[in-house]
């Protein structure tokens, strides 16, 4: 017979009724129940926060290339009609010099609506480059300096609350279920009753994981619906919330199941204390470790060091070779008549030539290394993927972090486009710099702009639903244990 039977579904609500009015009343679940609330609110307020001044950042960004942009034009308006001359450093006609800072422009990788759940490493993560004819892997490398505390721990956001803190306060709230009430001396008068132990421990831990869920799933849920406009409607950001809120359930399950499970096996409150944080201990903060030692032997991180020295020497080399023409910058100071525009044609200054053949070189040289690089990278993410499971927490986070836009996936899509969109910069310039080719003001609206292209939203689902998976199925697990342990649980 199902422990949902009538008569025991009725003793599942007295059950859950007594434990509401016993809890209540116990100061442990207000001081509990408030420091999650709080810890909540404050990962939520820090996310939003940080996800703001990155909107903020990327809005200015934005503007100020679209301000540089139109004063461009307008000096090369005004050079061709002849009230203004050009100088060797600001020169818009000179394809050479608007392919390089002087004309760069930004790529941005804007903020998900679930981004303020888990920041991720966004803040080691590049979310902007600036695109020019230089080498991808000088332009591509991280140039913001964070504070290297944030750097080694990552922001306080709600993933970290979630996948670190979530079941310390499971086990605060469960650790005794079976046990308190053994050693009070009331779980033989309770079980004396027609009342299956099973049905207690569901009545149980369906009100203390309604006490901990609630601020974890429903607050965040309402915060982001009205900050960030990202409800529970299928598709969309709606979609992408709907499968983090299962995927909060699912890591709260896997911990109740872990809960259940070592109550079945009727030791004392304190052997439960006790073990259940030895598993946290290995599951939350060794196995991660472990992983990533694993992975890193089996597929040896690439080298920044060795690419930026790579990328030194065949500067330098480079150098060597265009010496001469570096050298004739200032020789077109003050002479901007010889700059202007003739026929269609410029004069590049030596320069400028000079680092467009060396940057193109650069480029050519790296190249190999640089498809190393990616490669060993993507070997790495493949290995953390498959064998992520584990580790529990290690599937909540990286689940967390891909719903939230912050993840490792999503900044290796932008990355990808970002060198896509390098190469067609490339393929504008170079063409015309060799050919002395000067630009005109029509030829600013046909220079490559950037466009953002977002992951399907059926990869972002599936990686969902499968960290969804690999949680349910070891919580399944941990219940099929619990239940086998039931039968011969003894209440003396």
């Amino acid at each position: 017979m199902s422990s949902l039977h009538p008569p025991q579904g009725r003793r599942l609500l007295a059950v859950m009724r007594q434990e509401v009015r016993l809890m209540l009343a116990e100061r442990g679940l207000w001081v509990v129940g408030a420091l999650f609330l709080l810890l909540v609110a404050y990962a939520l307020g820090n996310g939003l926060l940080q996800t703001a001044q990155r909107d903020r950042a990327q809005a200015a960004v934005a503007q100020a290339d679209r301000d540089t942009r139109t004063a461009q034009r307008t000096l090369l308006e005004a050079i061709l009609a002849g009230t203004a001359q050009p100088t060797p450093f600001e020169n818009p006609a000179d394809p050479s010099r608007m392919a390089s800072d002087y004309g760069g422009q930004h790529v941005l990788l804007p903020t998900a609506p679930l981004g303020p759940v888990a920041l991720g490493q966004s803040d080691l993560f590049p979310s902007q480059y600036q695109v020019t004819n230089q080498s991808r892997v000088v332009f591509m490398n991280p140039s913001d300096i964070e504070n290297p505390w944030h750097l080694l721990s990552g922001h306080f956001d709600l993933a970290f609350v979630i996948v670190y803190l979530l079941p310390l306060l499971i086990f605060a709230l469960s650790y005794n279920l079976l046990s308190a009430e053994r050693e009070n001396g009331t779980l033989r008068l309770l079980l004396s009753q027609p009342l299956r132990l099973r049905t207690l421990l569901a009545g149980k831990l369906t009100v203390r994981a309604a006490v901990l869920l609630g601020p974890a799933v429903l607050l965040p849920v309402a915060v982001l619906w009205i900050a960030r406009h990202a409800g529970l409607t299928a598709g969309g950001a709606g979609s992408a919330t709907l499968w983090w809120a299962l995927l909060v359930g699912a890591y709260a399950l896997f911990w109740f199941a872990l809960v259940v499970a070592v109550n079945a096996f009727g030791a004392s409150s304190a052997t439960n204390a006790m073990v259940l944080v030895i598993a946290w201990v290995l599951l939350v903060l060794v196995a991660p470790v472990l992983l990533n030692l694993a992975v890193t032997q089996a597929s040896p991180a690439p080298s920044r060091t060795e690419l930026a020295t790579r990328q030194r020497v065949v500067t330098a080399e480079a150098m060597k070779r265009y010496q001469d023409l570096l050298g004739t910058e200032y020789q077109h100071v003050g002479q901007g008549a010889i700059l202007v525009p003739r026929d269609g044609k410029i004069e590049i200054a030596g320069r400028s030539l000079a680092n467009y053949r060396i940057q193109r070189e650069v480029d050519e040289a790296i190249r190999p290394a640089l498809a190393r690089f990616d490669a060993q990278q993507a070997a790495q993410q493949a290995l953390v993927g498959r064998f992520g499971a584990v580790s529990p927490a290690a599937v909540a986070y990286e689940g967390m972090t891909a719903l939230a836009g912050n993840g490792a996936r999503r900044h290796a899509r932008f990355d990808a486009q970002t060198v896509a969109h390098h190469e067609a910069w490339k393929a504008f310039f170079f063409p015309r710099i060799d050919a002395r080719d000067a630009l005109a003001p029509a030829d600013f609206d046909r220079m490559p702009t950037f466009a953002w292209h977002e992951e399907p939203a059926e990869l972002v689902r599936g990686q969902a639903a499968l960290a969804v998976l690999q949680l349910l199925v070891p919580s399944l697990l941990l219940f099929g244990l619990a239940a086998w342990r039931l039968r011969r649980f003894s209440v003396a």
